[in-house]
């Protein structure tokens, strides 16, 4: 026996020491088949993702005929501060003012030309001013006449009062009554006189229609007098009133002369101009200029992140004009509207803005930057494109991103772990979400538990065993 045992070990070592390389091939095919089963089958078999491990024969239904409970790994919800870029393409834009003309009348001078820089006050344009000259005289000679008119209403010599004259309607007055008092005494004396026979009915008769006469005159005379009293003040009014408005029509003539030389009303550079010298300016208020003012730089953002711009904020931007140079900006202000528009005229075809491969429409706001400490070095105008970089902060709850089991038009569903271990899922608002963690804005409160990793394929009855609490950032 012991014979033949030394001879099998015998061929057994020549077997060996003759086919050594296929010794070392087998050791190697046994390693790395070890390997690939630790590293790659093994993890592949316990990955929720994989088409295996849904399957009979997978690792969800092999846990559950064993009765295990599935690992998961828990977090806390809690607060945490979320950065977002934002950024917008646009241009440089600044406020067209229009600088009108008013006076009709022929162009003297131009004092400026297109691409100019002016300054609030310099002169821009002057025109022939000799008909205003002449009318400002005749506004002169108007109100005094009016001061000579009112004078002349004062001492009641002003041919319109011909009946506004109470003096002279009290002697008129007082001479009626005489008048009447004296045909009283007249007719009575003509009537004992006629009784007595010395005169004759006709001669009484006359004498009475003149005291007839007499009486009307008095009552007239009383009428004129308060006419006269009652009308001499408003006459006198009246009279004042002219002289305000003669005053009035000076002082326009005085303003309308100002205007026969046009200053800048802003500062900024000309854009244009669309007169010239010698040109006559058949329409009043007609633009004479066009001064572009106040450059800043119009961005529009996308709708999506019309919740994350304010006005604290400041960032950079980049123009076309001047490659690799930072500018400072700062919101100065946001319009709340928002439209199918994406820094350029408005579209009229569907993009594809994030890549969805769905067609989308590129929907924007506006928000309007101002640039901040430019140096002399830099000349900006209006039209330059480029866009802008802005970083928007602020602090909510949030949950690991892994936590979230979907999301969809802002809403997605957890994993909440209670205190006795048992698990509810729970639809959630989310926000923002980054590479680390997702903004939860209702659903889940401070303090509270979440399966952050192996919550992937459990069913209403798996049992969950946390084998540890992530300290997420």
């Amino acid at each position: 026996m012991r014979r033949i045992i030394r001879k099998g070990l015998g061929l057994l070592k020549s077997l060996l020491l003759e086919n050594r390389m296929l010794l070392v091939t087998a050791m190697v095919l046994l390693v790395s088949g070890g390997l690939l089963t630790v590293t790659v089958l093994w993890p592949a078999y316990k990955d929720p993702g994989s088409k295996m491990y849904d399957s009979s024969l997978g690792y969800a239904s092999l846990m559950r005929k064993l009765g295990k409970a599935f690992p998961v790994v828990t977090a806390e919800v809690r607060e945490r501060e979320f950065i977002k870029p934002l950024l917008a393409e646009g241009t440089c834009s600044a406020d067209p003012y229009l600088v009108p003309v008013v006076p009709m009348s022929k162009i003297t001078s131009v004092k400026i030309e297109e691409g100019q820089l002016v300054e609030k006050g310099d002169l821009l344009l002057t025109l022939d001013r000799v008909k205003a000259e002449i009318k400002l005289e005749s506004a002169r000679l108007a109100l005094s006449t009016a001061l000579a008119e009112l004078e002349r209403v004062k001492v009641g010599s002003a041919y319109v009062l011909a009946q506004e004259r109470p003096d002279r309607e009290k002697i008129n007055l007082e001479a009626s009554i005489e008048r009447a008092r004296q045909m009283v005494e007249k007719v009575e004396r003509y009537r004992s006189a006629q009784k007595e026979g010395l005169i004759s009915r006709t001669a009484l008769l006359e004498i009475e229609r003149e005291y007839i006469d007499a009486v009307q005159e008095k009552e007239l005379a009383e009428l004129f007098l308060t006419m006269s009293e009652k009308g001499v003040e408003q006459s006198r009014q009246i009279a004042i009133n002219a002289v305000d408005d003669a005053r009035k029509a000076l002082k326009h003539r005085e303003q309308e002369l100002t205007e026969y030389e046009v200053y800048a009303p802003i500062s900024g550079v000309v854009e244009r101009v669309l007169m010239r010298e010698g040109e006559y300016n058949q329409d009043s208020g007609k633009p004479g200029f066009v001064i572009a003012s106040g450059l800043w730089f119009e961005g529009y953002f996308d709708q999506a992140d019309f919740n994350w711009v304010d006005e604290s904020l400041s960032g950079v931007a980049y123009l076309e004009s001047y490659p690799g140079l930072e500018l400072a900006v700062e919101v100065e202000r946001i319009v709340p509207v928002v439209s199918f528009n994406q820094g350029g005229p408005e579209i009229n075809r569907p993009l594809r803005p994030r890549g969805t491969g769905a067609p989308e429409w590129a929907a924007t706001f506006q928000v309007r930057l101002r640039f901040h400490a430019v140096g002399k070095e830099v000349r900006l105008a209006p039209g330059m494109t480029g866009f802008v970089r802005l970083e928007s902060k602020r602090t909510s709850l949030a949950v690991p991103r892994e936590a979230l089991t979907s999301v969809s038009a802002g809403k997605g569903f957890v994993h909440v772990v209670g205190e006795s271990g048992k698990r509810e899922l729970r639809e959630v608002s989310v926000g923002h979400v980054d590479g680390i963690a997702a903004e939860i804005l209702s659903g889940l409160k401070a303090g509270e538990v979440v399966i952050a990793d192996g919550h992937w394929g459990l069913l209403d009855d798996d049992g969950i065993e946390v084998v540890s609490r992530e300290g997420w950032k």
